[in-house]
């Protein structure tokens, strides 16, 4: 959302007025009039009040004095050389204006944007005053100047009312509009938002709530009885405040360009590690460095993320079963090369992952389009979010984000390799997996990076607090009471294995007083609970489905049991030792870096048989617990001040 005050410049009044709405945060970009009395004050006022990089130019053909003496002297002028204020008026100047009038508005223009530069303004923004950049017949004339100073954005034509429009004036509005943004500066796309309008047509419009892209609100700061107003026609009206924007999920832009700007993508929430780092690490970024924006490919909340974060619409724009969507991807021979393939691995060779590569990277085509341009852009993910944030987004630099160890994670490395070349970065949430992707892919090591997945105590505690967990089974002194928070895929948490590690444990005499609880779902449900039933373990092993917060659950337990084939490095650990849980686990790759084994966990050989027997030795000794415990509690593993890692990776990318 870009508030902007038109006409600095335009008085002493309006001056003061606009100065006074940066300070309240009304506003968060203005553009100014050269040719009017106050515009020497509005250069010193933009310096003194620290909004200099803020100001665009309002080009203005219709009030006060000509700078060019070609316009002065022109029909558009009296014979003073002020502006007449009338040549915009008929409905047929939009379209047409004679070669006279094009060539004194050319000369204006230029006389304006060269007064605007001399001033040493940065924003290379151009609007205009009474919209007279958005008739066809003006644009025509001033559009090679717009390219030859660099302007880099632009004011569409209103597409917003109170009452809505005419039919022709809606015809014209989307034909302009469809022009400017086709508008190219040096070989890229002008910047325009989506939507333009006032705050008073936005509120009474019909179709606000369906607006989900950016937007512009134009106000014309100034004060009315001694009160700082908004004079936008019809009537005079009070600024819009913070919480009415926030009522509409609108998001202020940084616009002066003092702010990195930042995307982050991620697939859809879920109860994993990934997901919990997400959140933990938008909510340490410092939004007074960063303008950031955030893309679900799909979503239907801020799952904890804060207020200053922008989540922007979805990523997934088609509907799967729609007439269009179908007969898009049945016209395009990549996307039915790619469903073949799909089939093929899905139904053939059974390897579903490699699949979702072959699916994500054909389809990231067809999500939402961006028009912003970033400067980093971050997958927070595989599949959609690299072939995302590598194919269709406009970023300076861009991140892709390792949370497992990529060579077990069963993806095939031929289908990323192209996203991974391009990648400006590889950051790793473990060093052990660092360097394990480094030593089969050292071409990459000079943009691979450690930066370790954040957690605050403060966070994981507070959300331990939020309601009281029930746990499936009678507590009862005595009790070793095991818990696992997973994704239930065989293949990847090993939660299999552990059931015959039980199994076998149960034949010795071992689990009467042990209770296991699985929080989780995955496409392995099924075969868990046929498992479970199979070897009669049903009064020791409980799966109890997906929890949105598990975290009350954890500081009912003693032990976290993770018996993954293999890992990245898991936040859920982390979370149990915040909140007191002993990990017990195989030894993933990153396992001896994030547990110190004998101390504060136990790590086992990560094969079946060093798992039944390093459970037996603990059921045979429970007490080892109790010393484990201690010391995690008497640790803080809460690091949300490493954020200054990911700072200094900025920092060298920019």
């Amino acid at each position: 959302m870009i508030i902007n005050a038109d006409d600095f410049g335009y008085s002493a009044s309006v001056n003061k007025a606009i100065a006074e709405c940066f300070e309240k945060n009304y506003i968060n970009r203005t553009t100014v009039m050269v040719n009017m009395p106050g515009f020497s004050e509005a250069v010193s006022i933009a310096g003194e009040k620290g909004f200099f990089d803020s100001v665009g130019l309002h080009l203005n053909l219709t009030e006060g004095k000509a700078l060019s003496e070609e316009c002065a002297k022109s029909e558009l002028c009296d014979e003073n050389g002020y502006f007449k204020g009338i040549f915009h008026i008929p409905f047929i100047s939009r379209l047409y204006l004679k070669k006279s009038v094009r060539n004194a508005i050319y000369q204006e223009a230029e006389a304006q944007i060269k007064a605007f530069l001399d001033a040493g303004f940065t924003l290379r923004h151009i609007d205009s005053h009474n919209y007279t950049h958005s008739y066809i017949s003006v644009y025509s004339s001033i559009k090679k100047l717009i390219q030859k100073y660099g302007f880099t954005s632009t004011r569409i034509s209103r597409n917003v009312a109170q009452e809505g429009f005419s039919l022709p004036f809606k015809i014209y509005k989307g034909l302009f509009n469809s022009l400017i943004k086709k508008l190219k500066v040096n070989g890229k796309k002008i910047y325009t938002t989506d939507y333009f309008c006032s705050w008073q047509d936005f509120l009474k419009s019909d179709n606000k709530d369906l607006i989900r892209e950016n937007i512009e609100f134009m106000t014309h700061p100034d004060y009315k009885g001694g009160v700082l107003t908004d004079n936008t026609l019809p009537e005079p009206h009070p600024f819009c405040d913070e919480e009415t924007i926030r009522k509409y999920n609108l998001y202020p832009e940084d616009v002066s360009g003092k702010k990195i700007k930042l995307l982050v993508c991620f697939i859809q929430a879920h109860i994993g590690g990934a997901m919990t780092s997400l959140v933990n690490f938008l909510n340490a970024l410092d939004t007074d460095k960063y303008d950031v924006d955030v893309m679900f490919y799909e979503n239907d909340g801020r799952y904890g993320i804060k207020e200053e974060i922008n989540i922007l619409p979805q990523g997934k724009v088609h509907q799967s079963k729609s007439i269009s969507n179908i007969l898009k991807k049945l016209c395009s021979p990549s996307y039915l090369a790619a469903l073949v393939r799909d089939r093929y691995y899905k139904k053939i060779k059974k390897n579903k992952r490699k699949a979702v590569q072959i699916m994500s990277k054909e389809g990231c085509k067809y999500s939402r389009k961006l028009s912003k341009e970033y400067d980093v852009a971050i997958a927070y993910e595989f599949t959609w979010c690299m072939n995302y944030v590598t194919n269709m987004v406009n970023a300076k630099k861009k991140i892709l984000w390792h949370h497992v160890e990529y060579e077990k994670s069963g993806m095939d490395y031929k289908i990323d390799k192209k996203a991974m070349d391009n990648a400006d970065a590889l950051s790793f949430v473990s060093e052990d997996c660092m360097k394990s992707y480094v030593s089969n892919h050292p071409e990459h090591k000079d943009k691979a990076y450690f930066i370790p997945n954040l957690l605050s105590s403060d966070y994981v505690r507070s959300k331990g607090e939020e309601y009281e967990a029930e746990l499936p089974f009678e507590d009862k002194e005595g009790l070793i009471k095991l818990v696992t928070v997973a994704r239930i895929s065989f293949e990847h948490k090993g939660l299999d294995r552990a059931v015959k590690a039980f199994s076998r444990l149960k034949e010795d005499g071992l689990i009467e007083n042990v209770r296991w609880v699985i929080i989780g779902k995955g496409r392995d449900r099924e075969k868990l609970d046929n498992m479970i039933k199979e070897y009669g373990l049903e009064e020791h092993i409980f799966p109890i489905g997906v929890k949105e917060n598990p975290i009350p659950y954890l500081k009912k337990f003693d032990a976290f049991l993770l018996p993954s084939r293999h890992e990245g490095k898991p936040m859920v650990i982390t979370e149990g030792f915040i909140m007191g849980l002993v990990p017990v686990v195989t030894e993933y790759t990153s396992a001896k870096e994030q547990i110190k084994d004998g101390y504060d966990g136990l790590v086992f050989d990560n094969n079946d048989e060093a798992l039944y027997k390093g459970l037996k030795k603990l059921l045979e000794g429970p007490q080892v617990l109790n010393t484990l415990k201690e010391n995690v509690i008497s640790d803080d593993y809460g690091n949300q001040k490493e954020i200054k890692v990911f700072d200094e990776l900025i920092k060298k990318l920019i």
